[in-house]
């Protein structure tokens, strides 16, 4: 396969250096004979590795073992890569054609930039919940080309809604959430396949029925508050599918990841509180069936950092391009200090009466 120079990678060079920009960064390479300016000439695609190598030894016959060293310290610093055909047709190639860049910044060597985005296609996405969240997660996630995605909720658009729920209009108030989200998400993104489902979620059998053949689980629905935090964890371990869940409490939002065998649940997590008031609290929550439907603060601005970081969650999990963030930890942004801390830490609870034997 023929090998050369990622697009994204600049070169310069400066009498006997050769100057990399790449990620924002520079990489300085000495170049006392011309042998690496030489190389970079070969890295343009026309050749395969052992191709380039014949031509690189017959300028630098000597070189054998440095050009391997080059080659070998290109590929750690993912500068190069193969040359892999684009599969896709004009209009996702063109419409995507940032996205590959983006993957191919972050790839290491031998990793097919087209493949990340072909998972991003192929993938089913359960969005439970579109509102303030909800709506610009289904955004987001229709701009990556996230394609296939079911939208859940029960509500009616309101006024109040518009402050930051921004696939509804004002023309649109008294109109159901899921369908309106619907119609105004294909107008964006004409070839995604989005079902509506217009209902509320009573139990954890409720969610499983709906989530069946998904790849992915986000929630960002609230009622009833801490019940579906409880419904979700159980549907998702049953159903082996990994799920992401966040929310806003005032100027804070809050998310953290599940996937099934290979972290911990949100039953292991409740395991690992120290806080046995706050503990206390969310059983008092749960057992008196408290809810809270008084309105809640919220802020389009923080709703929108929330829903970044949760369909970058999304994009780890579906693509494996690099570890998933928000696994076993439970994590918040600041409005007040921008800033994004760690809260709690848990691990696989091996007694755990959700997911222990899941995990054996």
């Amino acid at each position: 396969m023929k090998i050369g120079l990622k697009n994204i990678v600049l070169k310069y060079y400066l009498e006997n250096n050769v100057i990399l920009r790449f990620n924002s960064e520079l990489i300085k390479i000495e170049d006392k004979y011309g042998d690496i300016k030489f190389l970079f000439s070969l890295l343009d695609g026309r050749f395969d590795e052992n191709e380039a190598c014949q031509e690189f030894l017959k300028v630098y016959p000597h070189y054998l073992n440095e050009f391997n060293e080059y080659m070998k310290s290109l590929k750690e610093m993912g500068v190069i890569d193969y040359i892999y055909k684009n599969p896709f047709d004009e209009y996702k190639s063109i419409r995507w054609s940032r996205n590959f860049d983006f993957y191919e910044a972050l790839s290491t060597f031998n990793h097919n930039k087209y493949e990340y985005q072909n998972k991003i296609f192929n993938a089913r996405i359960c969005l439970l919940g579109c509102g303030g969240l909800g709506s610009h997660i289904l955004y987001e996630l229709t701009a990556v080309g996230f394609l296939n995605i079911t939208i859940v909720d029960f509500d009616k658009i309101e006024l109040s809604n518009l402050n930051r729920q921004i696939l509804y209009k004002e023309s649109d108030i008294g109109k159901s959430k899921v369908k309106t989200a619907c119609e105004n998400i294909k107008k964006f993104s004409p070839i995604s396949n989005i079902l509506p489902i217009e209902c509320k979620i009573h139990s954890k059998d409720d969610i499983l029925k709906i989530i069946k053949d998904h790849d992915l689980v986000i929630c960002v629905a609230d009622k009833p508050r801490e019940k579906i935090i409880d419904w979700l964890n159980r549907a998702c371990i049953e159903a082996n599918t990994p799920y992401i869940n966040g929310g806003l409490n005032l100027a804070r939002c809050s998310f953290y990841s599940v996937i099934p065998n290979k972290t911990g649940c949100a039953e292991c997590w409740k395991n690992s509180v120290l806080d046995t008031i706050q503990d206390d609290i969310l059983n008092i929550d749960i057992n008196d069936s408290v809810d809270y439907t008084k309105p809640a603060p919220a802020l389009s601005a923080l709703v929108a950092i929330a829903a970044g970081i949760m369909v970058s969650e999304a994009i780890k999990i579906v693509t494996n391009i690099c570890p998933p963030s928000l696994s076993n930890k439970l994590k918040v942004f600041d409005f007040l200090s921008c800033e994004i801390k760690t809260m709690e830490h848990w691990k696989i609870d091996k007694e755990c009466s959700v997911c222990g034997n899941k995990n054996g």
